[in-house]
Formats: structure tokens, C-alpha cells, sequence
């Protein structure tokens, strides 16, 4: 077990999900479960069902309890290198985010950073992980240096 020290922000890849949507693909896959601890929603929840009022809405992934440990059942499949000491953040998107999931990214990592004590240079996007980095991620496709020297803790 070990101690929380970042948060990895993603996205899905895809233009429409959820978290039940996104624990399918992962069980799919032959994984223990969803891989992100939070799923941000937008509006398209099925390719043929959108609900402009669940924009920026925040739904909980894999769970964890809260403390500043990260149990083994508590890890992520998120982030290689960082799945047993990170919490993943995915955002429903391809490659824009909607202005209210930014917002709601903002609003999380805020509280997140609060309550597990995480600097901000400890909040990280997928590209910027070693993983990331190798595999040529350009996830999450926000500007994370701007939201870390903007908007963070």
C-alpha cells in the first residue's frame, strides 16, 4: 500500500461514454474493473442519447475510501508507473473538452488536492507520464502547465 501523491488526468478517446459504459470496455479487456476513479461526463452518453443538462457532471469509477493510502484493490489501470499512488481522472472526450468538464476538472482537482494534500506539480496529464511519454499520448489534450499555473492549489 502506498501513499497518494498525484492525480493523472485522461480522456476516453471517444465522443460519447460513462463510467458504466467505460467499466464495460475494461472488463472487456480482461481488467479487474474500470481503470479511472473518476469519469467526467459530457452531454452524449450513447452514440444516439444526449443529455445536454449531464455536461461536466462528475461520476465515480473504481472506488477508493477516501483515505491517504491506496489499497490494493483500490489501484488504478490508468497510468503505468503511477496506478499505486495516483488517482485517474477520465473526461468524456475525443480530442476538445466542453467548457463545463474543464470547469468540473477544475472544481475536483481542487478539492481532491485539499483533502490528499497533492501539489499541483503532482497533478499530471497522461502525456506527461514516463508511459504517456513513450507511447506518444497527446491525452488529455488540455493544457495541463496553464491549468496547473492558473487554476490549481
Amino acid at each position: 500500500m502506498k501513499s497518494l501523491t498525484h492525480i493523472i488526468v485522461h480522456c476516453s478517446d471517444s465522443e460519447w461514454g460513462s463510467a458504466r459504459e467505460i467499466r464495460k470496455w475494461h472488463l472487456e479487456r480482461g481488467w479487474r474493473d474500470i481503470g479511472y476513479h473518476i469519469v467526467i461526463l459530457n452531454e452524449q452518453i450513447l452514440p444516439s442519447l444526449s443529455i445536454p443538462a449531464l455536461n461536466g457532471s462528475i461520476e465515480l469509477g473504481r472506488p477508493f475510501d477516501g483515505d491517504m493510502f491506496i489499497a490494493d484493490n483500490e489501484v488504478g489501470a490508468h497510468a503505468l508507473g503511477y496506478n499505486d499512488r495516483s488517482i485517474g481522472i477520465c473526461a468524456i472526450a475525443k480530442n476538445k473538452w466542453k467548457p463545463a468538464q474543464e470547469l468540473s476538472l477544475i472544481h475536483v482537482v481542487r478539492d481532491l488536492q485539499r483533502i490528499f494534500k497533492i501539489k499541483k506539480e503532482n497533478v499530471l496529464g497522461h502525456c506527461e507520464t514516463e508511459s504517456g511519454l513513450a507511447q506518444g499520448k497527446t491525452c488529455p489534450n488540455l493544457d495541463m502547465t496553464e491549468i496547473r499555473n492558473y487554476w490549481l492549489l
